[in-house]
């Protein structure tokens, strides 16, 4: 007997797909009605009928159909059982054409058990097994032809083929349209509209963001305010960020906003009535400080009077401030020093500069301080720079009395606590009174100062004293007629700008102001023609009548500003202005006479320079004939006899190069001290001196020779430095030249001898004309003569005669202006150049 298993599993086989055939026989002739009834819709909705309907009997259609749908197929499956294993051995029976069940034996079993009877049963088994092997399903017959004999379900596919052909592409839109019925919307509803921005902060001039409904994600920066706006519906909408929920404010019936300040991020939803109208992923990046540090090393500059502060910033959105905080080295609990320092651009995101303030007026001037800076953004967070140590710059002081006072006050800034160096500096000199060559008035204050800090015990005393202090030494290095006639300029400059403000805005408050600074402006003018009348009393000036000058009177200067006060306070603007233009005039002459009168002191710094330029020359000659010596030195044949003894030469050019190095270390001193610059050639020309002599003493003649030619190409430029700062300081010493309308120069009539010209000197001839050849000048060939050295009167400075014509424009148009019977279209042109200065 063969093994069953196979032929038991093909059984089963055949059995499943007996039961299938037996379903669908079933299934099908109940599954038609309504699939007919589907086929028939399909159709229409592929045609496009149903949306021409209108909405109420479309959507009547739509129902009847999914009606007549529904209770068509519950019909047709109402009864429907799913065939068992019994059946489906019946059909495989008949369609096999097997006779007697013998599929039945295999569920069947015996009914004796005696041997006989088991091996009959089996052999019957075995039989029936063998004809396993010959079933057959055969096809499904589900008896459509019997219930639709005119084959219309032939029809209906075809239709519902032709309809997908005509539909094309658009029969997916054909559907939905036909299952999704058109209603008109209730009249008066308007439809929902949402709109959402973000501002973020001023600081960051960030554009605002338009979120749109759609869900999307968003980063702003912190502190940005959040904005939405929802109209349409009557439902009050709500926002969530988070675990924060609010509703929104109620514009009116159906209208409502919200508006938030954003600290932190997450999802934002904004929902109504259950339902979601947008939704964003929100970020909120926070603000990072300012990074800010020192572009290089801070200190002074080269000429040791401005401090240095280099600096470079940088911030995600833009530094807002940025100052430099200097605490004294030797006092760091004081309170630090803050120094302002300019930004360009009002709020750069990157920046780097450098800021020269003038710090010699504090009382830290040429002090080690610890400095830092420090930046500020828009939110006011702070970013600190590294600390930094170094001096600041200070203003040199040639006056005795000026530079004990410096000093005494450096001391008191060091040690505030103790006063006993100052007070022992301020005692000598109130023991020497004949230094002040009989200044009372700087005697007194000097003994205000000491009993200032010997009876006043205060904190408050010390930076009191030190600001007299300072006021004190800059009187006696400039004198009283420098400082007045620096507070003159600058009244004048104030009065000027108020007349200008009242001009353009006639208010009483401007007319107020125009007539206060009238009238600092006549004390001003008082006291410096009192500083005058002292200085000339006190140098025994020759005051000659000049018929030619006109004769200024202090009277008439405060006559006018009075005038114009007046004119200013009662609102007569046009007769303020003529007063202004006629006081202005006599101070442009004042000033004139006052640098030409000054010129005798520029002459007396000029005959200095000329003596230090020589000095060059001379150190250059002395210099080739050191470079002439190591020359010959170096050419000689060694094998030759020498004419005398090379290392007792090389000996004597050594000590002429270190005297010639000292007198040059002599100049410079010099040199620095009157002009409070230092030479970067003649600090070249040192060093090369130095490494001259050094190689003269090793006998190293070639090494000495370069190092002197370098001496002399620095020499060289020393002399062209020293000659540009000599003009550069004669340029801003030197006044304004314009002569009058009269073709007169503006003088006081009384400040300076016949024999001088402006320039300080008498009128022979011109620096540069061949009759100067013989004075120590240039030469007719243009060289210098081994004398005195030419005062370099060829040597001009634009700037500064740019500047002094710029003014004299500026004082002949306002003198225009002031005329008020001019026509009206040239004092409107005069004012639009005006405000162009």
């Amino acid at each position: 007997m063969t093994d069953p298993a196979p032929l038991l599993r093909r059984l089963a086989g055949r059995r499943f797909l007996a039961r299938a055939a037996l379903l669908f026989e079933v299934l099908w002739p109940a599954l038609w009605p309504p699939a007919a009834v589907a086929g028939v819709f399909l159709c229409l909705a592929l045609l496009g009928l149903p949306p021409l309907l209108p909405g109420w009997l479309h959507l009547i259609v739509l129902a009847l159909f999914l009606v007549v749908f529904l209770g068509l197929l519950v019909r047709g499956l109402r009864g429907i059982t799913v065939p068992d294993d019994r059946a489906a051995d019946r059909r495989l029976e008949g369609q096999s054409g097997l006779m007697h069940r013998p599929l039945s034996v295999l569920t069947d079993t015996p009914a004796v058990t005696d041997p006989v009877g088991l091996a009959l049963w089996k052999a019957h088994a075995t039989r029936a097994l063998a004809q396993i092997g010959q079933l057959h399903v055969g096809l499904p017959r589900p008896g459509l032809a019997r219930r639709d004999p005119r084959a219309l379900r032939y029809g209906l596919l075809l239709s519902v083929l032709a309809a997908l052909v005509i539909a094309n592409f658009d029969a997916p839109a054909r559907l939905y349209a036909a299952v999704v019925p058109s209603m008109p919307m209730a009249p008066g509803v308007p439809a929902t509209e949402l709109q959402a921005w973000i501002t973020p902060p001023a600081y960051t001039r960030v554009a605002p963001i338009f979120l749109k409904a759609e869900s999307g994600a968003v980063s702003v920066p912190a502190g940005s305010r959040l904005t939405i706006n929802v109209s349409g519906g009557s439902l009050t909408p709500t926002l969530t960020l988070n675990d924060r929920s609010e509703p929104f404010n109620a514009l009116d019936h159906n209208s409502f906003q919200t508006e938030w300040d954003l600290t932190r991020g997450g999802k934002l939803v904004v929902t109504r009535g259950g339902s979601r109208l947008a939704a964003w992923n929100l970020t909120v990046v926070a603000d990072q400080p300012p990074e800010v540090s020192w572009g290089s090393r801070p200190g002074r500059t080269r000429s040791g009077q401005q401090t240095r502060l280099p600096w470079q910033v940088s911030d995600d959105y833009g530094v807002s401030t940025l100052q430099a905080e200097l605490r004294l080295r030797d006092r760091p609990d004081a309170p630090p020093l803050v120094v302002p320092i300019p930004l360009p651009g009002g709020s750069p995101k990157k920046a780097h500069g450098v800021s020269q303030p003038d710090l010699t007026a504090n009382p830290w001037a040429g002090l080690p301080v610890v400095g830092h800076l420090v930046a500020r953004d828009g939110p006011g967070q702070i970013g600190t720079s590294a600390d930094a140590t170094f001096e600041l710059g200070e203003r040199p002081f040639h006056n005795p009395i000026a530079q004990l006072l410096i000093a005494a006050r450096k001391s008191l800034s060091q040690h505030p606590d103790d006063r006993t160096e100052a007070l022992a500096a301020l005692d000598g000199l109130m023991q020497e009174p004949d230094a002040f060559h009989g200044d009372i008035g700087a005697f007194l204050n000097l003994s205000a100062i000491y009993y200032e800090l010997v009876r006043n015990n205060a904190a408050s005393a010390v930076p009191e004293a030190q600001g007299m202090m300072w006021e004190l030494a800059l009187h006696m290095e400039e004198g009283q007629t420098e400082q007045s006639a620096r507070e003159l300029e600058e009244a004048r400059q104030a009065a000027r700008d108020a007349m200008n403000k009242a001009q353009q805005q006639p208010t009483d408050a401007n007319r107020k102001e125009l007539a206060k600074r009238l009238e600092e402006l006549r004390q001003a003018i008082e006291r410096h023609m009192r500083a005058l009348m002292q200085e000339a009393q006190r140098n025994n000036d020759v005051m000659p009548f000049d018929p030619k000058a006109m004769q200024l009177s202090n009277r008439d200067m405060e006559r006018l500003a009075q005038q114009a006060e007046q004119a200013a306070k009662e609102g007569r603007m046009a007769d303020a202005q003529q007063e202004m233009a006629q006081l202005e005039k006599m101070l442009d002459q004042l000033r004139n006479a006052r640098t030409q009168g000054g010129h005798r002191q520029a002459n007396g710094r000029r005959q200095k320079g000329r003596r230090q330029q020589s000095a060059v020359q001379d150190m250059i000659g002395r210099e080739g004939k050191l470079l002439d010596h190591a020359q010959q030195r170096a050419e000689q044949n060694p094998a030759a006899p020498q004419p005398g003894d090379p290392a007792a030469q090389r000996e004597a050019d050594s000590r002429v190069q270190k005297a010639l190095r000292r007198a040059l270390g002599e100049l410079m001193q010099e040199f620095s001290d009157q002009t409070g610059e230092a030479s970067q050639g003649l600090g070249e020309a040192d060093q090369a001196m130095r490494q001259a002599q050094s190689q003269l003493n090793q006998g190293n003649d070639q090494g000495a020779q370069q190092s002197q030619q370098q001496a002399i190409a620095a020499l060289q430029k020393g002399g062209r430095e020293m000659a540009q700062a000599m003009a550069k300081q004669q340029g801003s010493q030197s006044g304004e030249g314009e002569e009058g309308e009269d073709g007169s120069e503006g003088t006081m009539g009384m400040m300076m001898p016949d024999d001088q010209n402006g320039d300080g000197q008498g009128a022979g001839p011109q620096p540069g004309s061949p009759d100067r050849a013989d004075q120590g000048g240039r030469d007719p060939l243009g060289r210098y003569n081994q004398g005195l050295a030419s005062d370099n009167a060829d040597v001009t400075v634009p700037e500064e005669r740019e500047r002094q014509r710029t003014q004299a424009i500026q004082q002949e148009l306002r003198r225009r202006e002031a005329d008020q019977q001019r026509p009206r279209q040239e004092l409107d042109y005069i004012d639009r150049l005006l405000k162009q200065f």
